[in-house]
Parts: structure tokens; sequence; C-alpha cells
């Protein structure tokens, strides 16, 4: 392993701080499935998934399909989701207010766009070393009560 490589790897966050980060990553994007296709905003990004801007509700499991330009790169952003969670406008969360939206789990996504988030989110850990205050996490956020779904 090459100094600069070995230097990268051992001031990027843990594996498991990986896994649970979400960042706030304001996009329009495209949803589409078998019964929409239409424009929203996505509020924020993980290795595990997206929260999107929705007044209207998106049945949870049904799969849709996110896109959306990504940043500094001519090829866009894809992933398959399923709907994991929906937040209606006004309902509680422990650790932060979110707008009326969507939890979407990415299903299946290239490895090439894998690599991309997953240094998106270690150059924000990076440049924002107290994230793991900010950020809740999930999917473990169904059992800290963060998920709106629990009840």
């Amino acid at each position: 392993m090459t100094p600069a490589l070995s230097t990268a790897r051992e001031s990027s966050p843990p594996e498991s701080v990986l896994r649970q980060l979400r960042i706030p990553f304001v996009r329009r994007v495209a949803l589409a499935s078998s019964s929409r296709n239409e424009d929203a905003f996505m509020i924020d990004i993980g290795l595990a998934g997206a929260f999107v801007e929705r007044a209207e509700s998106i049945p949870v499991d049904e799969e849709i399909e996110i896109r959306f330009p990504w940043p500094g790169s001519e090829i866009p952003f894809a992933a398959r989701c399923r709907v994991a969670w929906w937040h209606p406008e006004g309902a509680p969360l422990s650790s932060k207010s979110l707008p009326p939206g969507a939890g979407l789990q990415f299903v299946d996504m290239s490895e090439h766009d894998r690599e991309r988030l997953r240094a998106l989110l270690v150059d924000y850990c990076r440049q924002n070393p107290r994230v793991r205050r900010f950020l809740r996490h999930w999917p473990e956020a169904e059992r800290t009560g963060d998920d709106p779904t629990s009840g």
C-alpha cells in the first residue's frame, strides 16, 4: 500500500460509522416506479439510503429508482430503492425534524456509485469532525425512535 493511500485510510471513519451515517445532501432527484415518474428533493443520504421530501405518501415497500446528477461528474447516480418508511407532515422525531417524505433504502446500485457515495461520506466526515453528533443512524433509527414508523 502506498503511504498516501495508507494515510487516507487511517484518517477515514471506521466502517461501522460509515454504514450508519446520514449527511445533508439536498438535490433535485428523479423518482421512477411502475406507478410514478416525478421530481423530488432529496434531503439527506447515506450508504443505507436517502430521504426524499414529498407531500403525498408513497406506500412502504414500493420499489423506486432514484437518479440525480452527481457533483463533478457527467454520469448520474442511480440506485434501485425500497420505500422503508413514510414520514407524515408534523410527525415528531426524537433527534431532528424532517419535512413530509419517504425514507428510501438502497437495494441495488453499481459498484461505481457505491464507491462515489462512500467517498462523499468520508470527505464530509473529514470536513466536519463533529458529524457523528448531528446525524441520526439509519436503518438502526427504528430501534432508537427516529424512524417515524415506530411508535
